[in-house]
């Protein structure tokens, strides 16, 4: 991993802990054992730094989801990893764009359009499976799918505040139960 990566890696994941607001220049630095002057040669601003770290976990998700098929079981596969890795985090930090969505969509216009970018591809890929699985019509296929990240964002949220998987466990059962009408083997 080279200095830059460094930088975003460590910013991600003190952005995510912390909020992108409580974590300073100095405290990323010092995080990732690098001089002053290699955050400056590398970014403009924190600002520019934060833009790099949307991308990182925009990458990050979708790394993540092309690892499970392109089905319905591999839909509730991903999340259920997702869920999974939350639960193991004692339902802290949450997703970082729904984080990050709640913190900057309104003072910072660019990051807004990037996390608007991450809910229409997540939206997209999820319409997609959803036409191949469910021989859904591409219109009500993509409201659906829409609809999905807005729960998923939702009972992250959710869970996050109640600190108990409830949430996540209605997610599961109503969107892929009774929405879908996927059975598991």
């Amino acid at each position: 991993m080279n200095t830059k990566e460094k930088i975003i890696a460590v910013s991600a994941d003190l952005f995510h802990q912390y909020g992108y607001h409580h974590v300073g220049i100095a405290s990323i630095l010092k995080a990732a054992e690098v001089p002053k002057g290699s955050f400056y040669y590398y970014f403009s601003s924190k600002e520019d730094l934060l833009i790099e770290v949307i991308k990182f976990f925009d990458n990050e998700t979708f790394k993540i989801f092309d690892s499970f098929e392109a089905s319905i079981k591999g839909l509730t596969d991903f999340f259920g990893a997702y869920f999974e890795r939350f639960e193991s985090l004692e339902f802290k930090r949450g997703c970082p764009f729904g984080n990050f969505a709640l913190e900057l969509s309104d003072v910072n216009e660019e990051a807004r359009q990037y996390l608007k970018k991450w809910t229409d591809r997540l939206s997209s890929e999820i319409a997609k499976i959803l036409i191949t699985s469910n021989q859904l019509e591409e219109k009500e296929a993509q409201k659906l799918a829409s609809f999905i990240v807005s729960a998923f964002e939702g009972v992250i949220a959710k869970a996050k505040i109640e600190k108990t998987r409830d949430a996540l466990d209605e997610f599961n059962y109503f969107i892929f139960q009774k929405l879908i009408h996927y059975k598991k083997d």
